[in-house]
């Protein structure tokens, strides 16, 4: 009886979501130029969570710009940066090793001149949805900006309240 537990509590479904995070000149009603990157829900939010993200390094020499991808786990309140999100799908706790090797084996390319980190997540979340780890499909960014509207006013609302440890807040997707 013991196994047949532990194989319902370790192989729960986990929650998907894209986070936002603000940056030097932008933030709540700016949605469309804040950094983005995917946490997966194993634990409770104040846990620290798988995330992926990319980021870009300017050097001033024949390496111009280099992109680099973020594979770690985090945490949601280490930084009030971060101005909530929105859950796109769930995955098996089993499945996350897979999960990981699919985000991570999405290398950073700039497609186009303007490529950035929110492109890359729309990338990352479509190979998710071959997968059947999303919930809906999500083809752009602009898919995304109603909730993550959303979830920033919420969040920005939160840490601005009372509580003396707020936690972003991830709303569900809204289409």
């Amino acid at each position: 009886m013991a196994s047949i537990f532990k194989l319902f509590t370790t192989d729960r479904q986990c929650k998907i979501a894209v986070v936002q995070y603000e940056r030097a000149d932008y933030g709540v009603g700016t949605e469309e130029h804040l950094h983005w990157a995917i946490v997966v829900q194993t634990e409770r939010l104040d846990q620290d969570l798988p995330c992926f993200q990319v980021f870009d390094r300017h050097y001033n020499n024949s390496r111009g710009v280099q992109w680099a991808l973020f594979d770690r786990d985090i945490s949601l309140l280490k930084t009030r940066k971060c101005l909530g999100g929105v859950y796109i799908g769930s995955v098996k706790y089993s499945q996350i090793k897979a999960l990981r090797e699919v985000a991570s084996g999405n290398s950073p390319v700039p497609k186009f001149p303007e490529w950035n980190c929110r492109d890359w997540v729309i990338e990352v979340i479509q190979l998710f949805a071959e997968q059947g780890w999303t919930s809906t499909s999500i083809p752009d960014q602009a898919t995304l900006l109603p909730s993550m509207r959303i979830a920033s006013v919420a969040t920005k609302a939160a840490y601005t309240g009372r509580s003396l440890h707020p936690i972003p807040v991830i709303v569900d997707l809204t289409v």
